[in-house]
């Protein structure tokens, strides 16, 4: 691989392990005599992106996907995790302790790229900026408050009263998702997952039948709000994008998968 500019992309440490971690990261690119360019999780902007060879999460997977909301092209991203014993690191393929090894690897071409499906979702027709690696998440604006909505899949509509909806990805479906009840997809599969939190069913709100499902590539899943207002945020990371009764969210599989380094 030809690694003439990099990026790297932290969290910011909390420990000794977490500082020591981004500190060999640094000193190895050093070592390689490779341009690199640093920035923390939350400064992160389109033009650092920019003409990069390989962008460098260092941290756990929060840092992962923050980082993945910027990536919109080919550039692969590799996952650092900064403190195993603390940080899950789903998306980390290395720690401190096998960097420089897993580094020499890419330098003499020795590795994998893999391709993680993400989503993109839709406020009446106008694309949400990020595009979210595990899930969004649709519920109303104030997280104590019944969400009141249509659900549209497969040309089925039918009116819910829930604590929300979450559409995961099949790597997301190893995440939140999971820990509510949903299925678990492969990494390989180009699906994608819905599951209604808490569906409440009373007088006005009929038994639900659609609660959770598998979708294909090729479907989408449509939501309207009957009353309030709602948000739909990526990945529990991005900004919470608001909109209104009446106004339909569209969340379906995006043609711009995630590159990973494996």
């Amino acid at each position: 691989m030809k690694l003439n500019n990099i990026l790297i992309v932290y969290a910011k440490p909390t420990s000794k392990v977490e500082k020591s971690t981004l500190g060999i990261v640094k000193n190895i690119l050093k070592k390689y005599n490779i341009n690199y360019k640093i920035s923390h999780r939350r400064k992160l902007n389109k033009k650092l992106f920019q003409n990069k060879d390989l962008i460098i999460a260092v941290g756990g997977d929060g840092t992962f996907l923050r980082t993945s909301h910027f990536i919109f092209d080919k550039t692969p991203v590799l996952g650092v995790n900064s403190d195993p014993k603390y940080k899950e690191g789903f998306f980390m393929v290395a720690d401190k302790k096998n960097f420089e090894q897993k580094f020499k690897e890419l330098l003499r071409g020795n590795y994998k790229i893999k391709k993680f499906q993400r989503l993109e979702a839709y406020i009446n027709n106008k694309r949400v900026k990020e595009l979210a690696l595990n899930e969004f998440y649709i519920a109303s604006e104030k997280e104590y408050h019944t969400a009141r909505y249509f659900l549209n899949v497969r040309g089925k509509k039918e009116r819910q009263k829930s604590s929300g909806v979450l559409i995961a990805t099949p790597a997301g479906s190893n995440a939140w998702i999971k820990s509510a009840g949903g299925k678990i997809l492969s990494l390989n599969s180009y699906k994608f997952e819905y599951l209604v939190r808490e569906p409440y069913c009373g007088k006005i709100s009929a038994k639900c039948t659609l609660v959770n499902n598998v979708l294909n590539k090729n479907e989408k899943i449509e939501i309207i709000f009957e009353v309030g207002n709602g948000i739909l945020i990526a990945d529990s990371l991005s900004k919470e994008h608001k909109f209104k009764a009446g106004q339909k969210v569209t969340v379906k599989i995006s043609k711009n998968p995630i590159y990973f380094i494996s």
